[in-house]
C-alpha cells in the first residue's frame, strides 16, 4: 500500500492480541495505537486521531458496549468507524444496532482481521 498511512486505535486488555494486531497490521502500513483499558478513551482517541477503532467487548473498566455507546454520542468521535470484537456472537446484532460498523467474532483469522481493518480505514476508496 503506497501513499496512504492509516492509524488504528486498538482497545483490548489481552496483550497477546494487541501484539498480534501490531505485527500483522504493520505489514499493511497501519500504525497501531494500543490501549489495554478504556480509561480516558475520549482523550486517547482525540490525541491519536485514528482512521478506525478496534474495540474489544471485554475492555475494562467500561466494557465495549458502553464505550461504543459513548463514542457514538460524541460529536467529534462518532464518525470514526468501529470494529467490534467479541467471542459472544449473541450480542452481534446489538452492537451493530448501537453503531458499530463492523463485527469480528472471535476466533477470527488474520485475513479477516486485515481485510476488515483495511475496509474500516477506507483503503481502496
Amino acid at each position: 500500500m503506497q501513499g496512504k498511512n492509516y492509524t488504528l486505535a486498538v482497545f483490548d486488555s489481552d496483550r497477546a492480541m494487541l501484539n498480534a494486531c501490531a505485527l500483522i497490521l504493520k505489514e499493511q502500513d497501519i500504525d497501531i495505537h494500543a490501549f489495554a483499558n478504556s480509561g480516558d478513551f475520549v482523550d486517547q482517541l482525540q490525541r491519536s486521531a485514528p482512521s478506525a477503532i478496534l474495540l474489544d467487548n471485554s475492555i475494562l473498566p467500561h466494557g465495549g458496549l458502553e464505550v461504543l455507546r459513548l463514542l457514538k454520542q460524541h460529536n467529534e468521535l462518532n464518525k470514526i468507524p468501529v470494529i467490534y470484537m467479541t467471542a459472544n456472537g449473541a450480542i452481534g446484532d446489538k452492537v451493530l444496532k448501537e453503531g458499530a460498523e463492523y463485527l469480528l467474532i472471535k476466533p477470527f483469522d488474520l485475513l479477516q482481521l486485515t481485510a476488515t481493518v483495511l475496509k474500516a480505514c477506507g483503503a481502496g476508496h
